[in-house]
């Protein structure tokens, strides 16, 4: 059983010492935490240092702050017992005492018995107050599990099903509010490894790295609901770490992460014969752009292929790799790749393709699988830094995904090629676009999803009718309107289903159908949950009858 702590406050030291003598003498189960000669002192060292008590004895009378005062002031800090100690003239103290919340008191001189007796009593209500909260700890553990697991598995699916209509993603919302970021880890060499373990012994072995990745996670981030994490298959995982400052500038929250991924990628090290490479997100504040923060590390995972493994990848990488210039790239791959990115930058097609047909030609020549590897993806980061550079919000993390993924699935040079092209060409079409787009984005946005409520609406849909990044896209449509994109797409939703309430003969789930909802009991819940009241209700208080019509 715990001790009971407790404080005693009387500004007499003899009746001090010998309460104390008292509280010893009722057995181990009684710890004395400090002891006051008066109610300020108490007051101020207990706040100070945060003391934490079961039951305070404390004098009515005292210079400074009488026991009541402090009996009060310290309830607004932490819940205790009390028993105050008075004199036979105290009587109307003693009815403050107890309309106040008192346990007991004892009038001096105090009787020896009778003090005990009142431990004793105390202590019984304290072991029961243990008891109960000890329960309701134990009940609010299994709740925050419970949470937490559904939390986890609503994360899983948003990010393996991205084309999931936008307002299925209500339940972002249920989440703590602050910075986010999202780091991915995955074990390097799979396929070698596969070789050497029977199934058996993969499980064993995973087994290991989740423990670890337990043990690395709960030394790093205690609190609660600050991180979750999850398997995609049995070589990759997630972690989404969670910061309550809003803005994220103060750092701490990238430092963590970048401390959480070398100490997870050591231990697995040290403890496991795997290696792992993880890539870290830029912060985010929206969790609706979590598939394609997602897409955004697996492109960055791609990064093993020129750097190797064991490591760990952030954003910067895409531009800082396009300055490297590598031992295996040669002079003349340089200069043509150069040529390329000008000829695209400035939209002069013919020169394009000249200065592709220069690359095909000083690629071929390359002997050496690994480099011409290497002269590929140079190509590619050079690409996508120049959008990048050019066109910084509207970056699309699929471009370069596309492109790493080449030289693995060309069958031969002439397919090798031909993708190549085809990819810049590509690419280039996307820039005249670009330029050529003279609308609000916002506007045109909201022109889209007024036009296609009944369409499954994603943000990654939306952005790409206004040729923007999801994830700055969520940010830019916030800092224009001052609402979230799911914000905006549920309130035209619901402004339609009212208008079809009030003016049509459509029923409920034919209602929710033609604004987006195909869950008809999650239309009517969501419904609800803004308006304050059913489709029905609404319908049965704003439609027109018939004949008005």
């Amino acid at each position: 059983m715990n001790k009971i702590k407790t404080i005693i406050v009387d500004d007499e030291s003899r009746i001090r010492r010998g309460i104390e003598r008292l509280i010893r003498s009722c057995g181990d189960e009684w710890e004395i935490v400090a002891a006051f000669s008066d109610g300020l002192e108490a007051f101020e060292t207990i706040t100070k240092d945060s003391l934490v008590f079961d039951l305070l004895i404390s004098d009515i009378k005292m210079p400074e702050m009488d026991g009541l005062t402090l009996n009060n002031e310290l309830k607004k800090y932490s819940t205790f017992l009390t028993i105050f100690i008075s004199g036979y003239d105290d009587f109307e103290y003693l009815q403050s005492a107890l309309k106040s919340g008192a346990a007991n008191y004892i009038l001096k001189p105090i009787d020896k018995e009778q003090f005990q007796v009142q431990l004793n009593e105390i202590k019984e209500r304290i072991i029961a107050e243990y008891k109960k909260r000890h329960e309701w700890e134990k009940i609010k553990e299994k709740a925050a599990k419970l949470d937490y697991t559904k939390q986890v598995q609503l994360l899983s699916e948003m990010i393996w099903n991205e084309e999931r209509d936008i307002s299925y993603l209500d339940w972002t919302r249920e989440f703590p509010a602050g910075s986010y970021q999202l780091v991915h880890f995955s074990i390097d060499h799979v396929f070698s490894k596969t070789k050497d373990f029977s199934s058996k012994e993969w499980n064993t072995w995973i087994f290991a790295v989740e423990n670890i990745l337990e043990e690395v996670m709960g030394a790093r981030f205690n609190q609660k609901g600050k991180r979750w994490w999850w398997r995609s298959n049995k070589f990759d995982y997630w972690v989404l770490f969670n910061d309550k400052s809003l803005s994220g500038l103060n750092g701490s929250l990238l430092k963590e992460t970048n401390q959480f991924a070398q100490e997870l990628r050591y231990s697995i090290q040290k403890y496991t014969p795997f290696t792992v490479s993880a890539a870290i997100s830029k912060i985010f504040m929206d969790l609706s752009i979590l598939g394609n923060t997602k897409k955004q590390l697996q492109t960055l995972m791609q990064f093993r292929m020129i750097h190797g493994s064991n490591q760990t990848f952030q954003a910067s990488i895409i531009k800082s790799s396009s300055n490297e210039k590598n031992q295996g790239i040669t002079s003349t791959i340089l200069k043509s790749t150069e040529q390329i990115v000008n000829a695209l930058v400035y939209g002069k097609r013919e020169e394009l393709i000249n200065s592709l047909q220069g690359y095909f030609r000083e690629l071929e020549s390359i002997t050496s699988p690994v480099n011409m590897n290497e002269a590929v993806h140079y190509l590619m980061i050079r690409i996508v830094n120049s959008w990048i550079e050019n066109n910084g919000y509207r970056e699309e993390p699929e471009l370069l995904a596309e492109a790493l993924n080449m030289t693995r699935h060309a069958g031969n040079f002439v397919q090798l090629k031909d993708s190549i092209k085809q990819w810049v060409l590509k690419v280039m079409s996307k820039i005249t676009v670009l330029k050529a787009e003279q609308q609000n984005p916002v506007l045109e946005s909201k022109k889209w999803i007024k036009n296609n409520l009944h369409e499954n609406i994603t943000i990654k849909k939306i952005a790409q009718q206004v040729y923007m990044n999801p994830n700055y896209f969520c940010d830019y449509f916030k800092a224009q309107t001052g609402e979230t994109v799911l914000d905006y797409v549920t309130t035209v939703r619901l402004e339609k289903a009212k208008e079809l309430l009030t003016n049509s003969d459509l029923k409920i789930a034919e209602i929710a159908i033609s604004v987006g909802y195909h869950d008809t009991k999650y239309f009517r819940r969501l419904f609800k949950q803004w308006l304050g009241q059913t489709p029905s209700q609404y319908r049965d208080q704003h439609s027109v009858p018939t004949f008005e019509k």
